[in-house]
């Protein structure tokens, strides 16, 4: 199935997996970091068994989620989408920074998806990341009697890697 899609999307010019071609295309941070946070948050995989169901080396896909690859070719994108259950328009969306669902997002998918400014200068991918790992562990947080005090020493951490981050 993956060689037909190859077949016909190498008439487009897009970089192959490895950024070789002239006619690759840019994605947004948000691609990263949206592949990220459905291979470890959504589907608690990690980046090896997510190369056995994709055929992507668990090296690209690592440099895919900290931004160092910016050209991924479409059957890439096709195989990371099927192999973490993402509609391909998730990623596609994600991949050109539009988003027309008509589905209520997440706060995550909203962090993920969006620039935002934080005293007029624009959140860093970093940034950006550290917000997103705070919203899902206060939300995944008990805050109950017995964790309340550590759970609230690793969120001043993340607060910290946020502060530094921005």
């Amino acid at each position: 199935m993956m060689d037909d899609k190859k077949k016909g999307i190498s008439a487009l010019g897009i970089a192959d997996e490895e950024g070789k071609s002239g006619g690759g295309f840019a994605v947004a941070d948000s691609f990263g970091i949206l592949i990220r946070h459905y291979r470890m948050k959504v589907k608690d995989l990690s980046l090896k068994q997510l190369e056995e169901l994709s055929q992507v080396s668990s090296s690209y896909i690592n440099r895919l989620e900290r931004g160092e690859k910016t050209s991924p070719s479409l059957p890439v994108v096709f195989s990371l989408a099927e192999s973490l259950e993402i509609p391909y328009s998730v990623l596609m969306a994600t991949l050109f920074q539009t988003s027309e669902s008509n589905e209520q997002p997440s706060i995550s998918d909203v962090l993920i998806q969006s620039n935002f400014v934080l005293n007029n200068q624009e959140l860093s991918k970093e940034a950006r990341s550290t917000l997103i790992r705070i919203n899902e562990f206060l939300v995944d947080c008990k805050w109950n009697a017995e964790t309340k005090v550590k759970e609230l020493y690793m969120l001043s951490e993340m607060l910290d890697e946020f502060k530094a981050a921005i």
